[in-house]
């Protein structure tokens, strides 16, 4: 009996098996390997034989949507954000709007997304936002590493630096299974960012980017470690809290000069080369990432195109006054 047993369970796990198989080429949809797989049922709630039904309330949703007619996501999009939110169709709508309804509202960084635009390839170029391309395991989050290097040329905006980022960050939502499973890990180095960098920060825009990430984007964000912190950082980083929920607050992490706290807590050997890991040099990362967003400039080209038209919105139309309490005026930080 025991041998017939295995032969059935080997044989339920196969018809699973193909029956995902099946799903994913229905709905053009990228398989995973089979440790993301398991994590995505386990964690996120994912039921594979539910995922194009799924995927088809969302849509239908959508297309009932007068304000988002302009809305045509993939089903691979679709999924991310199905994924990043546990399944929960309603959160899922509800990210989905306000994805949409930021690219109306905060123009300034979800708007003219043309990654050969000069002053957004200078961004890109300086190699500020670094996707690292090894996790710690097939199942690891991802670490982004970023480094705020004004040292050479005058200072760039920060709203500059946000478009930059989120763009890299849509490109990972879209592609990039670790990120959006396992979530990111993100190492901030602020060796060369001054008093001049800090003062660019407003309140305003702070609660616009936090906003963005918690609200908008389906992103699992594990734990933000933070290397050299200069003179005035704690006044930044208590506006940018003020905005933030209660568990991102406690994943936030600050180290002095010290950092055998930061180790303990992330492997070295994950960093770039010149931060005494072996994963790829900064140059390297900055190159490759450069030539993904450009690669993906006719994909940033027709997302323009889709977002929110407040004006045909069926309940009372989103302002920025009513999602972030600000008309955007607030002054510059000032530092004691």
């Amino acid at each position: 009996m025991r041998y017939f047993s295995d032969i059935l369970v080997v044989f339920e796990f196969g018809l699973r098996a193909v029956a995902r198989y099946m799903i994913h080429k229905m709905a053009n949809l990228r398989p995973l390997a089979k440790s993301l797989q398991e994590k995505c049922e386990k964690e996120l709630n994912e039921q594979p034989e539910r995922i194009v039904s799924d995927i088809k309330a969302i849509r239908d949703w959508l297309q009932k949507q007068p304000h988002l007619q302009s809305v045509k996501p993939s089903d691979q999009w679709l999924l991310s954000f199905l994924r990043g939110n546990k399944f929960s169709l309603e959160r899922t709508k509800e990210k989905l709007d306000m994805s949409y309804t930021l690219r109306t509202l905060v123009p300034e960084i979800f708007k003219n997304r043309d990654p050969l635009d000069p002053k957004l390839n200078e961004v890109l170029r300086k190699g500020l936002f670094l996707p690292l391309k090894k996790c710690a395991k097939e199942d690891g989050c991802r670490p982004m590493f970023v480094r705020f290097n004004f040292r050479d040329g005058p200072l760039i905006p920060v709203e500059q630096l946000m478009k930059v980022a989120f763009m890299i960050v849509e490109i990972m939502i879209r592609d990039d299974d670790n990120f959006l499973i396992c979530g990111e890990e993100v190492i901030v180095d602020l060796k060369n960012m001054g008093m001049a960098a800090l003062s660019l920060w407003t309140p305003a825009l702070a609660k616009k980017i936090v906003m963005s990430f918690e609200k908008a984007l389906p992103v699992r964000m594990k734990n933000i470690h933070i290397l050299n912190p200069p003179p005035g950082l704690e006044t930044v980083l208590n506006l940018i809290k003020a905005f933030m929920s209660q568990k991102l607050k406690d994943r936030i992490f600050v180290y002095g000069q010290n950092l055998d706290s930061f180790h303990e807590r992330f492997p070295q050997e994950l960093l770039p080369e010149e931060y005494g890991g072996n994963n790829g040099t900064v140059q390297d990362l900055s190159d490759y990432w450069t030539g993904i967003l450009e690669g993906n400039r006719d994909w940033f080209l027709a997302e323009e195109k889709a977002y929110s038209d407040e004006s045909r919105r069926p309940e009372k139309p989103k302002t920025t006054t009513s999602l972030f309490g600000v008309d955007g005026s607030f002054r510059k930080l000032d530092f004691d």
